[in-house]
């Protein structure tokens, strides 16, 4: 007959504990890798900056019928 080995808790935390050590160090591991590779070639494209919008914004006066509709239409579709 087969003997059921009764796991201690001590036991069962060292085995957690090697599992998350190698689960981290796995994950590391593919960015470690892909560091090591060569540098690709590329060309950067001047980026067009947008002027800083003037601040504070000037007020304009709502509708708040369209304020409503466009809440409510919002927490519908995003679902709240």
């Amino acid at each position: 007959m087969q003997e059921l080995k009764q796991l201690s808790r001590k036991d069962f935390l060292k085995g957690v504990g090697k599992t998350v050590a190698g689960v981290a160090v796995a994950g590391t591991l593919g960015s470690v890798l892909t560091g090591c590779a060569a540098p690709a070639a590329t060309v950067e494209a001047p980026v067009a900056t947008p002027e800083a919008a003037q601040w504070p914004f000037p007020y304009k006066k709502l509708d708040p019928e369209k304020v409503l509709a466009r809440g409510f239409k919002g927490y519908k579709e995003k679902g709240g």
